[in-house]
């Protein structure tokens, strides 16, 4: 069921102990066993999202996703899961009822001018907020982002964060912890735009080349953002609209914090897939190997008790998710998942 990247230190029982750990840290009332990893797999002839029993690795379901849809990330708010059908015809976000895997709606985003079909309107990266009331999707190849409010599934916008231009590039959009305030990495403009998600009044912008992906801090007032071309971490000031670089890199993407902001996850995009661990108190960092050659690194979820990263990796011989135990010198285990394994989020019944 979880194919070993090392030799077995205990680790089917460390991984168990791993998921212990997260569901408790993350709210007493769950039981273990009941959480779940959703991954998404971006293979065009596999289109599929794949549950994971957090507790064991045992597949529990594969969910196929619209054809050729190529689902590359997806979020999971107030019961449901919001997947990016990016390649979809027309590219869709599919809103999945987590605990039967049925399809609840499908928000579409057709192809409309001045855009083409190469560069329309993508869903792509998916973030919910906080309290889970709104997911945002940032439509790659514009420089729209997509809200959506969880209660009904209607969608608020697209919201513009340049009025005075259609080259920018929206690649991912995160709440602020208070749901208040959403963040807009426009990767083409190299700009950080701050926005109201429900109005799309834009409260201000700045200039950070190469912007790919952010995480912020829990008081607001701090963000971490990948400059994905330029090799480099920045640690950005929310309040002066100001960042510098913190951390050199090899094509840094995604990131992931710890509810005590201590550890910091970053997805690599160099190859074989590689997860830099990164002590935020000194930002002295370990790199993981996630997977062998040929391999690059998908999404990451860490757990808030940031005892256990499940990141996804593509390529090479043996695709999958691999499972890190931060406690237990970052080691490796990996659930198999054949195609391009991506976007990975955590469910609660």
């Amino acid at each position: 069921m979880i194919r070993r990247s090392r030799i077995a230190r205990a680790s089917f029982v460390s991984l168990i102990a791993v998921a212990v750990s997260l569901a408790a840290a993350a709210d007493t009332r769950v039981r273990a066993v009941n959480d779940s990893i959703w991954v998404a797999n971006r293979l065009a002839s596999v289109s599929t999202i794949r549950e994971f029993d957090a507790a064991t690795g045992a597949e529990l379901r594969t969910v196929p996703m619209a054809p050729n849809s190529q689902p590359g990330d997806l979020a999971y708010a107030k019961g449901k899961l919001y997947v990016a059908e990016e390649f979809g015809n027309p590219p869709a976000v599919a809103v999945i009822d987590a605990e039967t895997g049925g399809l609840i709606t499908r928000i579409p985003f057709p192809n409309q001018p001045p855009f083409t079909a190469a560069t329309g309107w993508r869903p792509h990266h998916v973030h919910a907020s906080e309290s889970g009331t709104l997911v945002a999707v940032g439509l790659y190849g514009t420089d729209l982002v997509a809200v959506i409010d969880t209660r009904d599934d209607s969608l608020l916008g697209p919201w513009d964060s340049n009025i005075d231009t259609i080259t920018g590039r929206v690649h991912a959009a995160v709440f602020s912890k208070d749901g208040n305030t959403l963040y807009l990495a426009n990767e083409g403009a190299n700009e950080l735009v701050a926005i109201d998600p429900r109005t799309g009044y834009v409260f201000w912008r700045m200039t950070v080349p190469g912007v790919h992906e952010l995480v912020v801090t829990h008081d607001g007032k701090r963000a971490y953002a990948s400059r994905r071309s330029a090799n480099k971490v920045a640690l950005v000031d929310l309040e002066r609209q100001s960042y510098e670089d913190v951390l050199t890199l090899g094509l840094p993407d995604t990131m992931q914090l710890s509810a005590n902001e201590k550890l910091l996850t970053i997805g690599l995009r160099t190859s074989p897939a590689q997860l830099a661990v990164v002590d935020t108190r000194t930002l002295a960092f370990e790199l993981v190997n996630l997977g062998g050659p040929g391999t690059t690194a998908g999404h990451q979820w860490t757990s808030p008790s940031g005892r256990v990263t499940f990141a996804s990796f593509e390529g090479g011989t043996a695709p999958g998710v691999a499972v890190i135990d931060h406690r237990n010198g970052n080691h490796v285990d990996t659930l198999p998942y054949a195609g391009r394994p991506h976007g990975v989020t955590r469910a609660l019944p």
